[in-house]
């Protein structure tokens, strides 16, 4: 008999069991929801850059700038959109093999290593949207202040990005600690 109540009501239940075809069903793409979430938030960007992209050449003056400044802002937005289609990848090709251990430590380190790639990309793009609206400006001190409190809010926004992805690095981290403890 368990010490712990709950354990013992946790031993108790029956599991469902579940058949190898609806098991096969539930890891396929369509049903994985983060999958699907970083599928949906891809899409609504893609969609949203590739408005912003038919529209930004005479709305925000992009036939007045020079070529490279416009060349700057679609590399900008195209690491963007490959950044996420490699998050993408990088949870579809999650395999689970013999060792659950060794392979929550192959895909943390890849976490880690896209937590970088995500700092990276997003700079890159907020850096691209920067270059192109400030280009040819004349900076008044009123000017300058907005330019000030815009970098503040994208450093901001940065460290609470960083934040949350070294949450989920360490939350991977924490399961292999209790796989080893088990």
């Amino acid at each position: 008999m368990e010490n712990d109540p709950l354990k013992s009501i946790w031993k108790g239940l029956d599991t469902p069991q579940k058949t190898e075809t609806a098991l096969i069903e539930m890891f396929k793409e369509r049903n994985h929801p983060v999958l699907k979430a970083i599928k949906k938030q891809a899409i609504f960007e893609l969609v949203a850059f590739t408005l912003f992209l038919f529209c930004y050449f005479s709305m925000f003056d992009g036939m007045k700038k020079p070529f490279f400044i416009n060349i700057i802002l679609i590399v900008a937005i195209a690491v963007n959109m490959l950044h996420h289609f490699r998050g993408y990848q990088l949870q579809q090709k999650f395999r689970a093999s013999n060792s659950l251990k060794d392979d929550l430590n192959n895909f943390a380190a890849k976490l880690k290593s896209y937590q970088l790639e995500t700092l990276f990309s997003k700079i890159i793009w907020a850096g691209g949207l920067m270059v192109f609206f400030t280009y040819n400006i004349q900076f008044t001190t009123n000017k300058w202040w907005a330019f000030a409190a815009i970098v503040l809010v994208l450093i901001a926004q940065l460290f609470l990005l960083n934040k949350n992805w070294a949450k989920r690095v360490v939350q991977i981290n924490n399961i292999i600690k209790e796989l080893e403890v088990a």
